[in-house]
């Protein structure tokens, strides 16, 4: 249900709400912003006309919320840091376009106010580029409330951490409710991961304990995972090669290890179990490595003869690329189950990841590397292959799904 209401304020209170200087102040921040939010010291006549028009007793509240916005609305549902039960709002100012909810449209004109159920899906649309003041949107205790952009989607790891270039948002922590990221038809097997997030005191969490660890498909929802986080920013990801790995192949009937980012498609590649496979994909991105000893995924690991007696040479990997191995301890499944939500095979042995095996090192070289990784031919796009590299290590490939849907690694 919505309600309609319009007079709410006198031109003295209205003079007020869109003149003070704090309301001015606001204003001049909407050069670096779209949207600012601010509060305002409630009066005795504000208070009195607000009950008389919302039904909203504020003798106890002291300040209002406040914003200017520029730029429509997109369609979402208000949420706030408590449960509540109506949105309400006023418009201060006259604007172009109009304001949409429940299936009608309603003209943006100033001193004009809106009371509608929590959960009612609204946006506004044709407002152009001229800032428009609100009253609100708050709740029943003069409460902030709005759309929080509970999800935000990044084309990489490195985006997401710094919140730059962001590849659409979302109004609820329903993964995929909003934007689907690769190929449409591929939209259930999309898998994220959490860069970081912030709670509802504004303090963001980045590459410590608190960001929850694994992947996430589409239709997983987001809010049980941490009680009190408002915003979680995410990004696809792949398990990559540092460039110069080699990869046993077959060239002129005689295997030989190359580097990787000398394959071109149709080299062929041997695997455990299935002989020599075409190289179907190959993909190349850049990763910025930490100078730290953290064991997160988003880095690259040290695998070394001496710890892996089947190398011939020191291989570098990302955190969420699988070595393959013929048994996991209970700690290595704990972890799996941790980071992944379940336990993955690939021909015939377990995948562990290289920042849950304890043999694979934190590499502390600090920079941006380039990373690689293939996919090999297969009838069924969701598999992949065990493969040989640096002398004879067994490590896992990509499937071609996820290399080409949603790997945000450039095939080249």
């Amino acid at each position: 249900m919505t309600t309609h209401l319009s007079n709410i304020f006198s031109s003295e209170e209205l003079e007020y709400l869109t003149q003070s200087q704090t309301v001015m102040d606001a204003k001049s921040k909407l050069n670096n912003s779209n949207v600012v939010y601010f509060t305002i010291p409630v009066t005795e006549t504000i208070r009195n006309s607000i009950f008389g028009q919302f039904g909203l007793d504020l003798s106890n509240v002291s300040e209002i919320p406040m914003r200017w916005i520029k730029g429509d609305t997109l369609p979402h549902i208000d949420v706030g840091t408590n449960k509540f039960e109506n949105t309400y709002l006023a418009y201060l100012n006259d604007s172009n376009g109009e304001f949409i909810i429940d299936n009608a449209s309603y003209p943006i004109s100033a001193n004009t106010g809106f009371v509608f159920n929590e959960g009612l899906r609204h946006m506004t649309q044709n407002t152009g580029s001229e800032p428009r003041l609100l009253l609100g949107p708050m709740n029943e205790f003069a409460l902030q409330v709005g759309t929080y952009t509970p999800l935000l989607y990044y084309n990489n790891y490195n985006d997401a951490i710094n919140q730059v270039n962001s590849i659409g948002s979302a109004s609820g922590f329903t993964i995929g409710a909003d934007i689907y990221y690769g190929n449409i038809g591929q939209i259930q097997n999309t898998l994220w991961r959490i860069a970081s997030f912030h709670d509802n005191t504004g303090y963001s969490y980045v590459n410590n304990s608190s960001v929850p660890t694994g992947v996430y498909s589409n239709g997983t929802d987001l809010y049980p995972l941490v009680s009190n986080a408002y915003q979680f920013n995410l990004y696809p990801s792949a398990p990559c090669f540092l460039e110069g790995t080699k990869v046993l192949t077959l060239i002129y009937g005689k295997e030989e290890y190359v580097p990787i980012e000398t394959l071109q498609k149709g080299d062929l590649v041997k695997t455990r179990r299935d002989g020599y496979k075409k190289v179907e994909l190959i993909g190349k991105g850049d990763i910025q490595n930490p100078g730290n000893g953290k064991r997160i995924e988003n880095r690259l690991y040290k695998c070394s003869p001496e710890s892996y007696p089947d190398l011939t040479e020191d291989l570098y990997i990302t955190g969420c690329h699988s070595i393959l191995v013929g048994d996991i301890t209970d700690k290595e499944r704990e972890e799996t189950m941790n980071h992944l939500g379940k336990i993955y095979i690939t021909d015939n042995k377990y995948r562990l990841m290289a920042c849950i095996d304890e043999r694979a090192e934190p590499w502390n070289s600090e920079g941006l590397y380039n990373i690689w990784h293939i996919a090999l031919e297969n009838d069924d796009e969701k598999m992949n292959y065990g493969i040989y590299v640096n002398g004879g290590l067994l490590v896992e490939t990509c499937s071609i799904n996820i290399l080409k849907n949603h790997s945000n690694l450039i095939i080249q």
